[in-house]
């Protein structure tokens, strides 16, 4: 299944470029459509469409807004709404309190700047923006540090990929 979703993102990408890939780097972030992680999906964009400098700048600056934005999305969303949208009673996801507690206790614990390491992270990429969302991580902060590390990611895969180190069996 991933395998095929995987393919189908990359015609994609083929088509619609740097779009698609902000597009899809928005929609892991923002937790909307969290099926196919970027680690499948950002090498072999990035072997799609890097091949010198003005195209690797492209490709940071679209994996760095999709990210960034999506981030915000649900950032916002669990920092407004988090404890009743994923409350036991009644929310659209059943989380326990107890659970609630324990992602904001691991969020104090390993600080804000789990933000910007995070986004380096396969799976704690996305999910990060929730506890901060909910621990009420300032704005300002969380955007910088998302945009940060997702530059950083960004960056890394780029150049793995321009430099031919294999990431996944994607590249």
């Amino acid at each position: 299944m991933f395998q095929n979703l995987g393919e189908t993102a990359l015609r994609v990408v083929e088509q619609y470029g740097y779009f698609a890939v902000a597009l899809f780097t928005f929609l892991e972030a923002s937790l909307l459509f969290p099926l196919l992680p970027s680690e499948v999906v950002v090498p072999g964009a990035a072997a799609l469409l890097v091949g010198g400098p003005a195209t690797f700048a492209l490709f940071v600056a679209s994996v760095v807004v999709g990210t960034t934005a999506g981030s915000l999305f649900a950032y916002h969303v669990f920092g407004e709404r988090g404890r009743s949208a994923l409350a036991a009673r009644g929310g659209w996801l059943r989380v326990s309190e107890d659970r609630l507690e324990r992602t904001t206790g691991w969020f104090r614990r390993w600080g804000e700047s789990s933000v910007l390491w995070g986004r380096l992270l396969p799976v704690l990429r996305s999910v990060v923006s929730v506890p901060a969302g909910l621990a009420g991580m300032g704005r300002r902060k969380f955007t910088l540090y998302s945009a940060a590390g997702a530059l950083a990611f960004a960056v890394v895969v780029a150049a793995a990929v321009e430099t031919g180190v294999h990431l996944t069996g994607v590249a």
